[in-house]
């Protein structure tokens, strides 16, 4: 059984809703599919260790090593953009090192 971060689910869900879809529940559809759709890209890809966006990584105080390429991409759901879906990039713990000062 695949294990996700409920929490994460519903921030996300609140982010989409807070963009302008029509209603809460479709915005909670769009934030699972966002995982699940995660989850297997991360899997078809074989990566084991911990991945996040470029953002992410610079949020836990990390900066992606330059001239990396993502492990894997996933395709997402988001209202803010012209045809409702745009590509993440994911890298893994292996591309990163802390921030310098």
């Amino acid at each position: 059984m695949k294990q996700y971060n409920l929490s994460s689910i519903m921030n996300a869900a609140w982010r989409i809703f807070r963009k302008g879809v029509q209603s809460f529940a479709v915005a909670l559809r769009m934030a699972w599919a966002n995982a699940k759709a995660h989850n297997v890209a991360k899997a078809e890809a074989g990566i084991t260790e911990e991945t996040h966006t470029w953002a992410g990584w610079r949020d836990l105080g990390y900066e992606v090593i330059h001239e990396s390429k993502a492990l894997y991409k996933a395709i997402l759901s988001d209202p803010a953009t012209k045809n409702g879906t745009r590509v993440t990039c994911y890298f893994g713990a292996s591309q990163v090192q802390p921030i310098s000062a």
